[in-house]
């Protein structure tokens, strides 16, 4: 079996009253202002259009979906909070 190996960076404008806080599920979270929590992770696009400006969408099967997270071997999400 190969092993795929992806990094992402993303680097978000948010809104001053967003914080980051440790859940206690073990991962770092945002807390936003309506009480919820949101982790970042990745989510696989789909397209079947090999062309340039291809429509992609995260919708997929909740199979396919279960098996594309089963693959995953190791995760690693660390966030920083900076201000200007």
């Amino acid at each position: 079996m190969k092993k795929l190996i992806v990094t992402i960076q993303v680097e978000l404008d948010i809104p001053e009253t967003w914080d980051l806080v440790d859940h206690p599920d073990q991962v770092q979270a945002i807390k936003m202002d309506d009480g919820q929590f949101m982790h970042m992770s990745f989510l696989p696009m789909m397209t079947r259009d090999f062309n340039e400006d291809a429509e992609w969408s995260s919708e997929c099967s909740d199979e396919f979906t279960d098996s594309v997270l089963d693959m995953v071997a190791d995760e690693e999400v660390y966030m920083k909070l900076e201000t200007h």
